[in-house]
């Protein structure tokens, strides 16, 4: 079994606009074990998949 990487935080965290949208079933299990696993909030691990997954698009500095 291939280890996991470990959560790197890089999204700054203050007073930050609310958005509501719908998630993939199977993406919401990731983000779900991902934060059983690292002892972080839902949201967080959420910030980071969304920023991660921009940056690798070149959408994202």
């Amino acid at each position: 079994m291939e280890s996991q990487k470990k959560l790197t935080r890089q999204v700054w965290r203050n007073n930050r606009s609310k958005i509501t949208f719908t998630l993939h079933p199977d993406i919401v299990k990731v983000i779900k074990s991902t934060a059983e696993e690292e002892r972080l909030p839902m949201s967080i691990v959420a910030d980071e998949a969304l920023y991660a997954g921009l940056k690798a698009l070149g959408r994202m500095d």
